[in-house]
């Protein structure tokens, strides 16, 4: 098969949950034989088609800049990114197009180039927002609301990454019939092959550093329990719009001492180690659309998580509750509590690092493309005859 996937962003060049989603199921669909393209904006140097571990990386646009400086979406990359990608019209055919959900206005160039060329078009679907549009960007948040609803209406199928994703997908009007949910993964078994960083920490965090993410919450709570645990450590991997505020923070809460601020770190094994030599990932965010990458990645480590609870946040079901983690309050007292009483407690602690080993293993990326390869044939090649 001839797979594109359509996003603004691609990684390597772009680290985030959605880029690193694609990349993982289209090395590997590359690997079992397909040619598989990436179409997204010019996030590299250099030409701007380009071949990489297996994949066709093709810039249909240049590069936007993706946020403002508040950390919220910028609408004008949206709107240039989504122009940029009629280009896809002057395209050789593709038997599947899967477009990721962010910016939305990529889904009318794939929509048309689907109905000319007769090819399936499949929306990966993250999170869905509903009346959190409103809380996003006000008045105007109304107008996202329709424009979700009514994105969701143009692919022949949705891809949920998650049961609770699926289930707001519902209550927008999506028919299931239209809709199959496959879950993030990760990369099990070469982390399980992977040694501990050098550096010992207690708690670790992992992911952009944007205001939804809630980090604060976290350096928090670190100077929370550095009043009965002097020597209590923390690791922040990542970088993004709060990384400048974060700091400040940890400095006027006396806890700068305390914590690593890694930056960005572009090597996957080099974050590996830092989350294996950690006991504990703590993910504060509200928003993740029911999925989270960096849980899986933690869990195979061996780290519980205490995640936060939130309606746009992880899945319910990606938790069972005191064996590969916990949910709390978005409250720091809460998470601190939490975690004192994991760290007392060599014995759950061990208990928990089993179970979650235990979990992330059911969720290798081999068998999230999997799923993704028998959905790509049954689309393209219904009866066993090419989608025509």
């Amino acid at each position: 098969m001839r797979i594109a996937y359509v996003y603004d962003s691609a990684y390597p060049f772009t680290k985030g949950g959605g880029e690193r989603r694609i990349y993982e199921v289209a090395k590997r669909l590359s690997q079992r034989g397909h040619e598989v393209s990436i179409l997204s904006m010019k996030c590299w140097e250099g030409p701007s088609l380009l071949r990489e571990n297996g994949l066709r990386y093709r810039a249909i646009s240049p590069r936007f800049n993706s946020y403002h400086r508040s950390g919220r979406r910028s609408i004008s990359q949206a709107l240039g990114f989504g122009a940029s990608a009629w280009r896809l019209l002057a395209h050789d055919r593709y038997d599947v197009l899967d477009c990721g959900q962010w910016p939305y206005f990529h889904f009318f160039p794939v929509k048309a180039y689907s109905v000319l060329r007769h090819t399936p078009f499949i929306i990966t679907w993250y999170e869905v927002w509903k009346d959190h549009w409103l809380e996003y960007l006000g008045k105007p948040g109304v107008i996202g609301m329709m424009a979700e609803r009514a994105f969701s209406r143009l692919p022949d199928k949705i891809v949920a990454i998650s049961e609770k994703t699926e289930s707001e997908l519902r209550s927008l009007g999506v028919r299931q019939a239209r809709m199959t949910m496959i879950p993030n993964g990760v990369d099990y078994h070469r982390i399980q092959s992977l040694s501990p960083g050098r550096t010992k920490t207690h708690l670790a965090y992992c992911g952009r550093l944007k205001n939804h993410k809630n980090v604060h919450l976290l350096i928090e709570a670190v100077a929370l329990l550095k009043r009965s645990k002097p020597s209590i450590s923390a690791v922040i991997i990542g970088d993004g719009p709060e990384s400048v505020a974060l700091r400040d923070l940890a400095a006027r809460l006396g806890v700068i001492g305390n914590i690593t601020f890694t930056g960005p770190i572009d090597d996957f094994d080099e974050v590996i180690g830092w989350l294996k030599a950690s006991k504990i990932f703590i993910t504060p965010s509200t928003k993740e659309g029911g999925g989270s990458l960096t849980l899986f990645e933690a869990n195979a480590c061996g780290l519980p998580v205490i995640a936060v609870h939130s309606k746009n946040g992880i899945d319910p079901c990606l938790i069972e509750s005191g064996s590969n983690g916990y949910f709390a309050n978005p409250d720091a007292e809460e998470i601190a509590r939490m975690a004192q009483e994991l760290l007392d407690s060599p014995e759950r602690l061990q208990s928990n690092a089993m179970a979650s080993r235990e979990f992330a293993a059911r969720y290798d990326w081999d068998a999230v493309s999997d799923q993704y390869e028998r959905l790509y044939m049954s689309l393209s090649f219904p009866n066993g005859r090419k989608h025509s």
